[in-house]
Order: C-alpha cells, then sequence, then structure tokens
C-alpha cells in the first residue's frame, strides 16, 4: 500500500545485536559466568509510558501502561557430574509477560533420546492510525453504514456545467465546494472558472456531515502462535530417528488495495484484510552414522489451510448496488521425501549428496460470480513436482592445497493444466467480443467477456557446476580461485506459445580471494567476483501465452490472418511498427491501427499485451556483476582492537533499453573495542549504507491526427515547454506520439544510511552496568527524468490557432523520505548475595520519520481513493524494568 524508509539491512543488524539487551532478556552473559549450570527465575514489573505500534513492532511493547517481567531457565535431573544417571531435564521461558513470549521443555538421557515441547508467539504491529468507515472491520464481510452518502465535488462534465462528480475529495468541504473550470462542450463559457450553485454545495456539505463521523480506528497487527513437538531417539550408537512437528496458527489483518471499475473509473478502497490461517509442518528421518560415513532418509510435508475463502466490501461510490469481492489466498499441500548420504574416503578426501522429490499440490475451488462468465473447471488441481539432487567432492592432495567441486540440480515442474478463463475487469458488467462468436472458426468458443486469460504454469530447471582451489603460501596466505557455471530454462509446457521472456539463461562466475595473517596482529581478506549472464534468444512476446485468442482469427481479418502470424509477418511484437500516424487499411488497421500497438479486442484481452522493443526483466536480462569484498582486522594492544569491512556491488545491464539498467551498492563498517581495564570495556562502530538503481522506461501514448483543442471551431495548436522534441504543432506531436522522445523517462534511486553505535560495560563489585546507544539516519531519494504532456484546460472553443494547445510538464524531483531513529539503552544488576539480585533497566526509543506516501493517504488528498489518515512514525518512548533474580 505505501513505504517507509527504515534502517538498511545492516543497520537493522546492527540494531538487533544490542536489542537483545533489553528489559526483556535476562542477564545469560552474567548467569553464564557459573563454574556449572543452573537455574534462574526472573520477575518483576515494568512499563511503557507511550503507546507506539513502531517502537513495539516485534517487541510486544506497544502499548503504554505496565507489563509482566517474568523469564525462567529451570534445570534438573541427576544430581551431578558423578552421578551414575545421564538423565537431564530443562524448562525454558523467556518474555512471559508479552506477546513476545516463548517457553520450552525438554528430557533427555545423553546418547539414548531427547523429547521437546516449545511454544512461541510473535505480534508484528503495523499501522495504529488506519481509519476506514466500514462496519464488520476484523471479518470477511465488510458493509457500509446506512447513512452513508457518497461524496462529491461541484464541477463540469462534457455536456453539463452544473453538477457533481464522485469524488472522496468532497469529504472536505472546502475542497468539494471550491471553484472548478467549465469543460462542457456546449458551454460558452469553456474554460472559465464557475461557483458552485447553492444544490451543487448542499450535496457536498450533505455527505461530508454524514461520513467523516463514520470514520474509525482499526489496529492493523498479526499475530504468529507456533508448538513444536520433537523426539530423537538413538536405537544404537549408529541409528537413530527423529520426529517433528509443528503446528502454527497466525491471524490478525494487513491492509490492502483494491480496485473496482464498476462505476466505469478506477475506485480504490484500501481494506483491512482478515488473516486467519494454519500452516502444519512435519518431519520425520532415519539417520545413521559409520566410522567413515553417514546417511539420512526423511519425509517432510506441510499442509497450509486458509480459513477466510474471501474478502467482501461495499463500493463506497455506489454502495446500494455493487459488492466487491476478492477470493482469499488459497491453501495447499507439499509432500517431500529427502536423501543426504556422505562417505570419508580419507582424512583429506569426502564426498557428501543430497537429493529429494517433492509434491505440491493446490485445489481449493474457484470463487465464481456474474463477473467471470466462463470457468472452464471447478479449481486449479495445480501440480508442482521438484526434484533437487546436490553433491561436493572436496579433498587436500598437499598440505596447503584443497580441491572442491560441486554439482547442483533443481527441477521445478509445474504439471498444471492449462485452462482459458473468461472475466470482467474488477467488478465491470462482461461485454461479449463481436471478434470471436461461437461459430465453426471458433475452437475455443465464443468470448463472453472483456478478458479470455489462459493461466501460465510456469517451470524452471537449474544446473549449476561450481569448482574451487584453496592454496596456501608462505607468510600465512592463502590465495582460492573458483569457477561456476549456472544454466537456468523456463517454460510452460502446456501454453500454446513460449511462455518464458527467456527460455534459457546462461551465467559463468569467476572469483579469487586472497587472506592472510600478517605480523600476527593484522588479518586480511579481499575476494572478488565477476559474472555475466545472458540471454540468447529473448522473447518480448512472451505474454501471448496469456492470450490465447492471438492465435485465432478474428471476425473482420482476412486471408485467415491472426494477431501473432501478423506480428510474426511483419516482424513486430505487441507494440507494432516503430512509426508515427497513417491512415492504415485491411488487416493493418484492424491489427495495428495507425501504426499504434496491437488492439486489445484482437487478442480478447482489456489489456495491453505488450512490451516496448529493447524492454528487459531485470531477473533474465542479460547482466554484467562485480562484487569485492575487503576486510581487515588489527590487535593493536592486549586491550585494543579495530575491525572494518568493505562491500562493493555492481551490476549492468548492456542490452536493456528499458528497465533496470544499472545497480550499485556498497556498504563500509569499522567498529573498535578497548578493554580499560579488567572490569571496564567499551565498544563502538560505524555502518555506512549505499544502495543505487537506475530505470528507464516510456509512457506509450498513442498516434493520432488531432490537429488541435476544439469544438467544432478553430482551436488551440501551439506547443510549449518542448525541448526534448523538435514538434511545433499538436498535429505532429500527436502524429508522433509513438516515437515522442520525451516520453522517454529514467529514475534514479538512492538510498543511504548512517549509522553509529557505542557500548560500554563496567564491573565495579557486586554491581554490574551495561549501557549501549545507536543513532541512524537513513535517506531515500528518488531522482526522475523526463516528463509528460498537458493539455491547456483554460482553452475554449473559438482561442486562436498560434494559443498554447498542450504544455510538456518535466518531472520533478519526489520528496526525500527520511528516518531518524535513537535508542539508548541502560541496565544495572546488583548482587545481594551469591543467590539472589535486582535489576534495573532503562530503555529510550526514539522516531521521527517522513514518508511523502502518507500524504496521500489523508482525507482530502485523492478524489478515487478512499482515505485511511495513516501517519509516518514518529515517537519517543521510555522503557523502565525492574525484577529479582533468583539462582539457584
Amino acid at each position: 500500500m505505501t513505504r517507509h524508509s527504515e534502517l538498511p539491512a545492516r543497520a537493522r543488524v546492527a540494531v538487533a545485536r544490542v536489542a537483545v539487551v533489553t528489559v526483556l532478556t535476562g542477564y545469560a552473559a552474567l548467569a553464564g559466568a557459573q563454574a556449572k549450570p543452573t537455574s534462574t527465575i526472573e520477575i518483576g514489573p515494568g512499563t511503557v509510558d507511550d503507546g507506539s505500534y513502531k517502537a513495539g513492532e516485534y517487541n510486544g511493547l506497544e502499548k503504554k501502561g505496565a507489563f509482566g517481567i517474568g523469564n525462567v531457565d529451570w534445570r534438573g535431573g541427576a544430581a551431578g557430574y558423578n552421578s551414575d544417571s545421564t538423565l537431564r531435564w530443562r524448562i525454558k521461558g523467556t518474555d512471559l509477560g508479552l506477546e513476545t513470549r516463548d517457553a520450552s521443555a525438554q528430557i533427555g538421557q545423553q546418547g539414548k533420546f531427547r523429547l521437546t515441547f516449545g511454544y512461541d508467539e510473535l505480534r508484528r504491529n503495523r499501522s495504529d492510525t488506519y481509519q476506514t468507515p466500514f462496519s464488520g472491520t476484523g471479518s470477511n464481510i465488510l458493509t457500509l453504514p446506512g447513512s452513508w452518502i457518497v461524496p462529491t465535488v461541484a464541477g463540469s462534465s462534457g455536456t453539463n456545467n452544473v453538477t457533481n462528480i464522485v469524488s472522496a475529495r468532497g469529504l472536505v468541504p472546502e475542497i468539494g465546494n471550491a471553484p472548478y473550470i467549465d469543460v462542457a462542450t456546449n458551454s460558452a463559457a469553456q474554460g472559465a472558472l464557475r461557483t458552485p450553485t447553492a444544490a451543487q454545495q448542499a450535496l457536498v456539505n450533505a455527505a461530508a456531515a454524514a461520513d467523516l463521523g463514520l470514520f474509525h480506528d482499526f489496529n492493523l497487527f498479526t499475530k504468529r502462535r507456533r508448538f513444536d513437538v520433537g523426539l530423537n531417539y538413538n536405537l544404537d550408537q549408529r541409528w537413530g530417528v527423529e520426529v517433528n512437528f509443528r503446528p502454527e496458527h497466525k491471524d490478525g489483518a494487513k491492509p490492502m488495495g483494491t480496485v473496482s471499475r464498476s462505476t466505469g473509473a478506477d475506485i480504490s478502497t484500501i481494506i483491512p484484510d482478515v488473516i486467519d490461517t494454519d500452516h502444519n509442518q512435519v518431519a520425520v528421518s532415519l539417520n545413521y552414522h559409520g566410522a567413515r560415513s553417514f546417511a539420512q532418509a526423511g519425509y517432510y510435508g506441510s499442509t497450509f489451510k486458509n480459513n477466510v475463502p474471501f474478502m467482501s466490501w461495499q463500493n463506497w461510490a455506489t454502495p446500494t448496488s455493487v459488492v466487491n469481492t476478492m477470493s482469499s489466498t488459497p491453501g495447499n499441500t507439499f509432500n517431500q521425501w529427502n536423501l543426504t548420504a556422505g562417505m570419508n574416503f580419507s582424512s583429506t578426501t569426502k564426498l557428501v549428496a543430497t537429493g529429494s522429490y517433492g509434491r505440491n499440490t493446490q485445489n481449493d475451488a474457484f470463487l465464481t460470480d456474474a463477473t467471470t462468465p466462463v470457468v472452464p473447471v471447478r479449481s486449479l488441481d495445480g501440480l508442482v513436482v521438484a526434484t533437487t539432487f546436490n553433491t561436493r567432492f572436496t579433498t587436500r592432495p598437499a598440505k596447503k592445497l584443497t580441491l572442491a567441486a560441486a554439482y547442483r540440480y533443481n527441477d521445478r515442474d509445474n504439471r498444471t493444466a492449462v485452462n482459458i478463463y473468461q472475466y470482467a475487469d474488477a467488478g465491470e458488467a462482461p461485454a461479449a467480443n463481436a471478434s470471436f462468436t461461437a461459430g465453426p472458426n471458433n475452437p475455443l468458443g465464443p468470448v463472453l467477456a472483456q478478458n479470455a486469460n489462459a493461466n501460465r504454469p510456469y517451470s524452471r530447471k537449474l544446473n549449476q557446476v561450481t569448482a574451487e582451489a584453496d592454496y596456501g603460501f608462505v607468510g600465512g596466505q592463502w590465495i582460492k580461485l573458483g569457477y561456476e557455471f549456472e544454466k537456468i530454462d523456463r517454460a510452460c509446457a502446456a501454453s500454446w506459445i513460449s511462455c518464458a521472456d527467456a527460455a534459457t539463461t546462461n551465467e559463468h562466475t569467476v572469483r579469487a580471494d586472497w587472506r592472510a595473517s600478517l605480523a600476527e596482529k593484522v588479518t586480511a581478506r579481499v575476494g572478488y567476483a565477476y559474472s555475466t549472464r545472458r540471454a540468447p534468444d529473448y522473447n518480448e512476446n512472451a505474454f501471448l501465452a496469456l492470450v490465447p485468442y492471438a492465435n485465432l482469427s478474428p471476425a473482420a481479418a482476412t486471408g485467415g490472418a491472426t494477431a501473432l502470424s501478423f506480428m510474426q509477418a511483419n516482424g513486430w511484437n505487441g507494440w507494432g511498427p516503430a512509426a508515427g500516424f497513417a491512415v492504415t487499411t485491411g488487416n493493418m488497421n484492424l491489427f495495428f491501427p495507425s501504426n499504434n500497438a496491437l488492439a486489445n479486442a484482437m487478442y480478447a484481452n482489456n489489456n495491453r499485451i505488450s512490451e516496448l522493443p529493447g524492454m528487459r526483466r531485470y531477473y533474465v536480462a542479460d547482466r554484467n556483476r562485480d562484487k569485492l569484498r575487503a576486510s581487515l582486522g588489527w590487535q593493536a594492544t592486549e586491550r585494543l582492537s579495530f575491525q572494518g569491512g568493505l562491500d562493493l556491488n555492481k551490476d549492468h545491464y548492456p542490452s536493456s533499453t528499458y528497465g533496470v539498467q544499472d545497480g550499485k551498492n556498497w556498504a563500509l563498517n569499522v567498529d573498535g573495542s578497548y578493554a580499560v581495564g579488567d572490569d571496564t570495556s567499551v565498544n563502538v562502530w560505524y555502518t555506512y549504507e549505499d544502495f543505487r538503481s537506475l530505470t528507464a522506461g516510456n509512457t506509450y501514448t498513442a498516434n493520432s491526427n488531432v490537429a488541435a483543442l476544439t469544438n467544432g471551431q478553430p482551436g488551440a495548436v501551439g506547443l510549449s515547454g518542448n525541448r526534448c522534441d523538435d514538434y511545433a504543432t499538436l498535429r505532429q506531436r500527436n502524429n508522433n506520439n509513438k516515437l515522442d522522445p520525451c516520453l522517454d523517462w529514467s529514475a534514479n534511486m538512492l538510498d543511504k544510511a548512517n549509522t553509529v553505535g557505542a557500548g560500554l560495560r563496567k564491573r565495579a563489585g557486586r554491581f554490574d552496568l551495561l549501557g549501549t546507544l545507536i543513532l541512524s539516519r537513513a535517506r531515500s531519494e528518488t531522482s526522475p527524468a523526463g516528463g509528460n504532456w498537458a493539455n491547456n484546460i483554460l482553452n475554449g472553443p473559438g482561442g486562436p490557432p498560434t494559443a498554447i494547445a498542450a504544455f510538456f510538464i518535466a518531472a520533478a524531483p519526489m520528496p526525500t523520505i527520511t528516518t531518524d531513529t535513537g535508542e539508548l539503552r541502560l541496565g544495572g544488576r546488583f548482587a545481594i548475595n551469591a543467590r539472589q539480585s535486582v535489576r534495573l533497566d532503562y530503555s529510550y526509543l526514539r522516531m521521527r520519520s517522513n514518508d511523502p506516501a502518507y500524504e496521500s493517504m489523508q482525507i482530502g488528498s485523492q478524489s478515487g481513493v478512499l482515505p485511511t489518515s495513516e501517519q509516518p512514525f514518529n515517537h519517543g518512548v521510555n522503557i523502565f524494568g525492574a525484577s529479582y533474580i533468583l539462582t539457584f
């Protein structure tokens, strides 16, 4: 629905390292100092001074007020190490007072068996500022209250200059009652500003008064509850069995964007999509461990069930007549059989191989209604067969030389049958296609709706070969050389034409690594890899697999021509000829009228099925990739050490005129630690991340022969702002819309983040003190080039022929997305005696973010989108905790 600027991966990892030292966890490091395993119980109160879904996104501290601190680690069994019994048991619980709690229990006899039980839950908070007028939130049927009135704004249409237009912006009366431009073609004042009439204002005001009070808060979050049961049993010294069962339930709600065209335009609603799923997993294995070999045979099963079959909601723009329905994620079942084996031929040579065979099925019934007139089967009856095989051979023929070779095979064979489904877009009424009616020349059947699409069962087969050599030189230096070849084949076995953008991609990678231990205090490592991926035959017409009627001759075609045959005869894809406007006749006028893109009706689809010539999808496009990794460690003294690392990645797509052009990212990290004394240590770190990508595209616009903005009288013909082309008149531009260089665009996207942190640990007598501070600043910027045309809406009939008809509006940089975060964590523990201690903790979590995407969610911001009023995340939260710890 939207995006937030958050910490990139490295910064999040740095934060996570420190986040474990919170009011929610015990002093594991301190407890680890005990001479032998002991049991501990920790209980106490905590409090949060302000509620924040973002501050408590994953830690269970989203609510203002008190919470309980509860941690237990209770161990038992044999009395001591000298006991004849080897029976041991353990009960452990963490965060027991929060919705991030987990608990486990295990009992086992060393060398014989181990039985485990586990439970954990995790709540992920999404938004506590989401608002909606719908009743029934939390269920899968959403209805508008009976008092709802469709919001409108005062405006003008082509036939009426005093009317009200459906628009969510009318929820703000100042916007709905603002002066508007007269666009009626029969108006003498076309292009002039009009003041809304009293009747228009009354409609606006009535809807705003009735509707605004209906919006209410609904918190969006998901919660996962998972159980684990496991048994590991050794039959003897060589043979053992292992059984694990893991049921999981997830519930809650997430935002989901929906679109309806039942009103004649795109009407959008962001609904609270209900989540209620069950996922059960089971794994069974038989294990063998010999003196020089091992083997494992196993089974893995997974069953996913969605307890919400559909989501249904009233259309806010036509609430009395339209109810929109969308099916939810279907359930599926996966069964896999696995085999792993390894052999040590000698102390320096070994071979390991793994293989698996799995079957994934999906067979939930389709959801149908009047907008889906042709659904030939009850369900997908989907089947994917997955076969994998991996093997790796390593040997050390000399003391400082290691050789390795590996092979990987992965075949995802989609055996789902292909069928043609007919439907109308997003709630529109079905409309028959006159070009494909019933008859002897139509073996696929008549087209009764705007779209006749076939499913595409994608299959993917990977073959990968790797070879490596690792050699040690004098002076503690090593060099590692490697080569890898990867071939991926893609296909849809039952489709009428190839569905793969690239049926085959081949990628070669060479790499070299150098590592060394220098002067006993310095370690260094540098690695470089270069890859080239090539797609020998990129298929710009792969999308046609979606529309089988492109292989059927429409009623008006001559010579039995089809969309595909006509394209192939001329060497075009669905974009058509690289030509401007021309009067077309015959089959040319049928398939590519006025030299435009392939006409939708000629392949029975309401959406344009074509790609720009030179467009390459990034996952199969030709690509050159460079990767550089470097690290350096320096143990300056016994107490002082430094580490640093640099990662650099660069991708270039040499054959892509459109699509992703380049991707670059680099990351730097440095950290140092200093032991001031035996009881005091300090560490500091800094990371910087920089991600850049360049994408290119084109705003396709159809050719036309329109010469002026006119209503039966001489009108405007001039252009303004188009320094990117040499067109002087509206007709010149319209004649060459497909070729207009002004419509090419690019977007340069940049994400960068700085993170700095410091930690302190101090022991003084019975006191142990911990402190951590982390500050981060993240920025996301998008700088586009190009632009688009806008007609002069103030030009009325009778305007002078030299007046400006259209302005070229250059693209402007997007507002910067900013996120600044700070975390301060302080903790202290005082030992009352050898068995008892108390702990105090304090954390301050702060975030300041600004994401312009949230502006479009506010009331009055958009016409066809119902607002949700969500706010960007900004918080400052104080967390206090006090607990008593008993060790026994």
